[in-house]
Order: C-alpha cells, then structure tokens, then sequence
C-alpha cells in the first residue's frame, strides 16, 4: 500500500510535466486465515458448549468456541454480525474510528472550499474509518464474542467493522464469558470501574474460571484453579516467541517472528509452555486511508506479587499480523504484559478497585488502550491469547472492549513502541 501511495505523488508530479501515469488498482490481500496442525492428537480437546444452541464462525454466548484447541489459525470465515433483526443493535457509540477521522492534509489551506479532498491543489487521502460505530451487544442478547468487542455488527460502512475469519479456541466453556461489570468497586455511585467501554458488555478470557455473570449481567469473585482447557501447548499460530529483529528490537524484521523481541525472555523463564490456554482471532480488511487500530483492556493476575520474578509467568499476547508489523503488541510502560514484567502494578493488595473480583491481595491494571499500526486495504490479522506458565492453579483474567479503526495509527519502533494508553 506505501508503492500506492508513492504512485499517487509520482502522478500528481507527473501531471505538473504533463506525464501521463496509469492508474494502479493493485491491492494488498492478506490470508485472512492461517492453518496449522496441533501437537496434540486427543479428540477430547475439541470445544463443548452450554447447551444453549451451536455457533457457526466463531462462539455464540451460550454455546462454547469452535474448533480444536490445537489449531492455530481461523477456524471458520464469516461475514460477522447477528443474524437478529437490526433492533439488536443501538446507535450511538463514540469508538469509531479516531479523533482524526476524515482526511489527512498536505499543505496550508485552510480554505473550507476544499470539499474535493485536496489543498493547494494536492491531492489528499481520505481516512475512510468508520466514525459512528453501532453497538451489537444488548444484555440478554444471545451474540458472537467478537460482537462484545464492537466487531462484526450489521451496518452501513460508517456504522460497523465487518470481519471475514474468526477463530476461537477454548474447549472448557466457563473459560471465558461475557458481562457488564466486573468486581463491585463504583468511582461513584453507579458507575463501575471495570464497565464497558463501548456497548454494554465487554469479553473475559481467564486461564482459570471466568466466573458467571448474575441476573444483572455483574460477574463477582471469578474463580480461580485450573480450567480445562490445554496445557504445555505452543503459542497458537501465527504468535511465535522467538525473535523477530535483525538483532534490535523493532529493526530488520523477519515477517514471522515477533518484531518486537519482547516474548522471547518471558517465554523462556516461565518453562516455553502455555497452560490453561484460551485464544480468540479475527480478520478484518483495513478502510482506505486507515493506518492503525486499538481495543481496551485490564490485566489480573493471581501470581502478583509473591511469584513476580520466577517460573510463573502468565501472559496476556495480542499479536498483530501485518503488512507494517509483525509482532507482539500488548506493552505497559515499555514491558509485554506479562505478571514479572507489568510489576508494580497499578491496582494491588487491598486497594478497593479489587473488591469481589477474586484477585484482592493480588494485582491488576487499569483500563488501557492498545494501538497498533495497519496498512489500508489490507487484511489484518488480530490473535490474542491468555494463558499460565510453570503451573495451572494460580490463574489470569483479561477484559477486552471496543475494538476500532485508527486513521493515525502507531508502528512500533525502537524509540516508540506504541504502548498503551489510559483510554479515559
């Protein structure tokens, strides 16, 4: 997509000299979907369900994740959304896109008689982001998990993120669930600390018990021990651990392995096996003039903080598949998101924030924002895995929300590696 670009300069260019150039309607496409073959040969892995129906392209709340718990890659292509009546959805979310959403201008003009999309003559390109995201994720609805993070909802091109694979792996179905709050600590009366972003429910993935919501969609104490779900396992496909730098972090990246370089130690120290693994992946074609995207998320760990430092190292991985970057994107001040690296944390022991979420005396983070970089046209890639390492008693939870489009975007590089940001 950057050869797009250059083409375009080289036309405007061409045209002051009274050169001719051709359009150039080359695209980038993306896999949309990668295969593997698990190491683990037990049919016992394959995914079970609640009982309340089947899903087909990823898991329906009510029905358990889809597809071997060995196989990295998407295990099923759908064109997301409900297949309910659009009264399932409700306008009005603001996580659309970005506060840049629009247009991108070269030059000084600040006539407003530009509407054709240039400045001082220069042709400009148009973020085509969606900027007013509907909702798909009422309480009480029966929905996708993807759904939950504002993904997949039917609408028009300004109102929805269509997603063409989705994979979900998580054989012991109580693994994860959807709610709308977490934990009972308010910052005032009625409002929640750990409450959706966007919508009305955000995801939970746990290497333990994600815990069950009540009759009010508020989900208290998550239990902890070990899930069903595999263990010993390699990261699901296309994450690998290994390093992806030509040396430095960030420099001469191989396409494969992580860019980032940030996996390979954490990986090693917690024994180079993930237990009580549970992944989710997705696909999405990026707008044009979209470079970047970012979702929410809050860390708890019950390793914090007695077993910072040893074998057991659970981690949080959101790796991005893309033609700007391959790699782990999931940093709190510089460090992977994993319990000996996010140490200190914000939120620990006693601190009310933690109240009756099962992790007081232990640790966990604030709402951030990760942001990652794309390329317009573009199929992206998103794999994101919770899991223990060294053990399978003392467990992790994540909270996940509000996917969008970034028309920006953040590459990361050795002087920024994007990181994540306080989404409030």
């Amino acid at each position: 997509m950057k050869d797009m670009k250059f083409h375009r300069l080289i036309c405007l260019l061409g045209a002051l000299s009274l050169t001719a150039c051709a359009d150039d309607d080359s695209s980038a496409e993306g896999d949309g979907a990668t295969e593997t073959e698990g190491d683990d040969d037990d049919d016992d892995d394959d995914v079970t369900t609640n009982g309340m129906g089947e899903s087909t392209g990823g898991t329906t709340m009510g029905g358990g994740g889809s597809g071997d718990s060995d196989s990295g890659g998407m295990d099923s292509t759908t064109a997301g959304g409900d297949d309910d009546d659009d009264d399932d959805t409700t306008a009005g979310s603001d996580s659309g896109g970005s506060d840049t959403a629009g247009s991108d201008t070269m030059g000084d003009d600040d006539d407003d008689d530009d509407d054709n999309g240039s400045s001082d003559g220069m042709m400009v390109e148009q973020c085509e982001a969606p900027g007013e995201l509907i909702t798909c994720d009422n309480w009480g609805d029966e929905i996708e998990w993807y759904q939950a993070l504002g993904l997949g909802c039917e609408g028009g091109p300004n109102e929805a993120i269509p997603i063409v694979g989705v994979g979900f792996n998580s054989p012991d179905s109580m693994a994860w669930n959807l709610s709308r709050q977490f934990g009972s600590h308010e910052v005032m009366p009625g409002e929640p600390i750990w409450a959706p972003t966007e919508g009305e429910q955000f995801l939970i993935l746990s290497s333990g018990n994600a815990g069950s919501p009540d009759a009010n969609g508020v989900v208290l104490d998550a239990g902890g021990g070990s899930n069903g779900n595999p263990d010993n396992k390699p990261l699901p496909a296309p994450m690998s651990p290994q390093s992806g730098s030509g040396g430095a972090p960030f420099t001469g990246c191989d396409g494969v392995n992580d860019c980032s370089d940030s996996l390979i130690n954490q990986w090693n120290a917690g024994g180079q096996g993930a237990n009580d693994l549970i992944w989710a992946q997705f696909a999405a074609e990026v707008p044009a003039g979209t470079y970047g995207f970012s979702f929410d998320f809050a860390y708890f760990s019950e390793e914090f903080p007695e077993w910072v430092g040893t074998t057991f190292n659970d981690m949080f991985v959101v790796w991005s598949n893309s033609e700007s970057y391959t790699g782990n994107l999931c940093f709190v001040d510089d460090q992977p998101c994993t319990v000996t690296a996010l140490w200190p944390t914000q939120y620990q022991g006693n601190d009310p924030e933690l109240a009756d979420t099962s992790f007081t005396n232990d640790g966990g983070t604030g709402w951030f924002q990760i942001k990652g970089s794309a390329e317009p046209g573009e199929l992206l890639e998103v794999t994101i895995a919770v899991f223990d390492m060294g053990d399978t008693i003392l467990d992790t939870l994540v909270l996940l929300d509000r996917f969008a489009w970034d028309c920006e975007g953040c590459t990361p590089s050795e002087v920024n590696p994007c990181g994540v940001v306080d989404p409030t």
